[in-house]
């Protein structure tokens, strides 16, 4: 495939701005790719990385181009790459590259630990894929800006396995930002027998989607008491799973209000190390609770997410949000950061020209 000599990326200084640079776009590195990058989800971990939060601790890099729900095409392949694709592929990027006794992460570290800043993010129109990434193939068949949605699900069918939910469980999902969307799809995947989203009123166009996709209530939590609500659905038992996206800290204790007794909880929404205020753990105790952390994917959850796209059992087509061009990161990330007044998304993406 024709490659370009030299590309755009968006460069994030680590303080609060960014610049758009130039870049010579590289040839693959021993037994690595080059890809043409069509499209990138944007997550609240982005809004975290513009401020200089080293999400990646000991690790993440600054300056960097960040972006790591990445699609893009195969278009220069490495004469000694076993990566499993060909060019012309269109491919999903696992952001975890671990190679002992390394690891690094794509659009958050040094992939070569030379400290220079490279292509490695899908803020970028061009990334430089190493040797040992796991690609995994996608259809042509639907926009590459849906198709991002692959890293968020992977996460969720991720939790959903860790959480245990099962056919016919009642589960509560804190968050309904495009993280939380994703886990409603992954645990509608498995039949519950009632699921509730909570937000606030201002996640009205949210908690819509989640109707839409098939959640069987929704809790506006500044206005309904969601453990009464909940207690009232479940005949006073609670729910049997409590799946905590949320990016606030009051969410933690609320999990272990909501939870039945021997239920099961899933916190996998950052707080960005904010201490949990009125988390008594005692509560833990005396309901004989399992608390677990969802901290990513597995190549299994990757692979599963990827046919729930194509295949169309994940509405891809409901929570594609808005998409944005590389000149447009200031919209983008003022709507990501929802600073927008009286604008909202389900999600935010980045697709290159």
């Amino acid at each position: 495939m024709i490659m370009a000599q030299t590309c755009q990326a968006a460069v994030f200084l680590g303080n609060d701005t960014y610049e758009v640079r130039e870049f010579a776009v590289p040839d693959p590195p021993p037994g690595g790719a080059v890809i043409k990058v069509e499209a990138v989800g944007l997550c609240g971990s982005d809004v975290a990385q513009f401020h200089g939060v080293e999400l990646v601790p000991g690790a993440s890099m600054f300056p960097v181009i960040p972006g790591h729900e990445t699609v893009g095409r195969v278009v220069k392949l490495a004469a000694d790459a076993t990566l499993g694709v060909s060019e012309g592929d269109r491919v999903a990027v696992d952001e975890i590259l671990s190679i002992a006794p390394t690891f690094r992460v794509y659009g958050y570290t040094d992939m070569t630990g030379d400290g220079t800043l490279g292509l490695w993010g899908g803020y970028g129109e061009y990334m430089e894929i190493f040797a040992g990434t796991k690609l995994h193939r996608l259809t042509d068949n639907l926009p590459a800006e849906q198709l991002t949605l692959f890293e968020p699900l992977a996460n969720a069918v991720n939790w959903t396995d860790i959480a245990g939910v099962k056919e016919g469980d009642s589960v509560v999902i804190q968050g309904p930002g495009h993280q939380g969307l994703a886990v409603l799809e992954a645990v509608l995947a498995r039949k519950p027998g009632q699921v509730f989203v909570t937000g606030t009123s201002d996640d009205g166009m949210r908690l819509a989607t989640a109707t839409q996709l098939g959640a069987t209530h929704t809790i506006m939590v500044d206005k309904v008491d969601p453990v009464a609500f909940v207690a009232d659905h479940t005949g006073g038992t609670m729910a049997d799973v409590v799946m905590d996206i949320a990016s606030v800290v009051h969410t933690v204790p609320l999990c272990i209000d909501l939870v039945r007794w021997n239920g099961r909880v899933l916190l996998a929404g950052l707080k960005h190390f904010k201490p949990i205020p009125n988390f008594v753990t005692d509560m833990i105790v005396m309901k004989a609770l399992t608390v677990c952390g969802g901290s990513g994917f597995t190549f299994a959850s990757m692979q599963r997410a990827v046919e729930m796209l194509e295949s169309g059992e994940a509405r891809s087509d409901l929570v594609v949000g808005e998409v944005f061009g590389l000149d447009q990161i200031d919209d983008a990330m003022a709507l990501l950061s929802r600073a927008l007044p009286g604008r909202d998304a389900v999600r935010v993406g980045l697709r290159h020209a």
